[in-house]
Formats: structure tokens, sequence, C-alpha cells
């Protein structure tokens, strides 16, 4: 799956990208609001990678690297993270480079993600899950034009803590 905006492209990941990927992985900002533990070396994130590359055989599913098109400039992933064949569904997410935020990239590559599942995958219903302290990432959400249906309390422990979860939908008639 290959994706592009005015100013971005999200593309399927390739061992060569794997600095950039595990600056991403290693970035404690970047997983402060997840259940994922920043790599701590390297060989973490090669075997990450390989597994991601390795699934990609089995379809498109899942994140690719995204990249701002002026100079080429890697500012994390995004992607298609699940897809359910039967309910015509699937769930999209971003992680971005704290350099990247609050420049309007996560909610660029959220529309694009959305448009391209409406209009290529013919999908009816997407999701997509939001901690609700991340209140920036709920926005980046609200702004693509999906709508909270709900907040899943005490959905998810980080760090020790229960937290709760902002559960966003948008579906075909919402968009058309």
């Amino acid at each position: 799956m290959i994706v592009e905006t005015d100013r971005l492209i999200l593309r399927p990941y390739n061992f060569k990208y794997i600095n950039d990927y595990y600056s991403l992985m290693s970035d404690h900002l970047v997983w402060g609001y997840s259940t994922i533990i920043p790599h701590e070396n390297i060989l973490q994130s090669e075997q990450k990678l390989r597994e991601i590359i390795a699934q990609y055989a089995d379809g498109f599913i899942g994140f690719h690297a995204l990249f701002r098109k002026d100079g080429n400039i890697f500012i994390g992933e995004a992607g298609i993270l699940s897809f359910d064949d039967e309910a015509n569904k699937c769930v999209i997410g971003y992680n971005l480079l704290p350099d990247f935020w609050r420049k309007g990239y996560a909610t660029e590559i959220s529309e694009s993600l959305i448009e391209y599942a409406f209009a290529e995958l013919h999908i009816e219903r997407i999701e997509a899950l939001a901690l609700k302290s991340n209140t920036a990432s709920c926005k980046v959400l609200e702004k693509s034009g999906m709508h909270l249906e709900g907040v899943l309390r005490h959905f998810t422990k980080i760090r020790g803590a229960y937290e709760d979860v902002c559960y966003y939908s948008i579906i075909r008639s919402d968009y058309v």
C-alpha cells in the first residue's frame, strides 16, 4: 500500500529504514501513551522490523513508513492495523516522532487513510483508539472526521496504571 498526500508519502517498510525505525521505536515520548515499551537496542528494532516486513506477504495490513515528501524525511509510521472481512471494517493508527508533532501531519495521514479505506478497499466502518489522556491524538481523530463513540473505562494498563481509552469511528455514510 502506498498513500500520498500533498506533503507526505506512506510506503511499506524496507530493511534499509532500520535506523529510522529504531529512532521511532526507542523514543520514550512517542510511546508515552502506549503499551509499547521503547526499544533499548537496535537488535529489538531489527527483529520487529523483520516481522513487519514478513507480514506484508500476507497483505498490506500493518504499519508503513511515513515520510515527508520534501527531502524524503522519515517522520514516523501509519497504516491500516487490522481488517475484518466479515464486518467490512478496519482500524487505523499512526505514531510520529516528536519533532513532527503539532504540524498537521497526523491529521493529514489519518484523513488519507480514511479516504483510501473507503475508496480503494470499499470499507463500511473505520475505527481508531486513543488514550483519553492523549488529547492531541483525540483532536487528530476528530479533525479527521471520526466520531467519539464512547470511553472504555480502564481499558488498558500502562506502566502500572489503568487508562481510559476513547473509541472513535467513521462509517461510509458519514464520509460521503
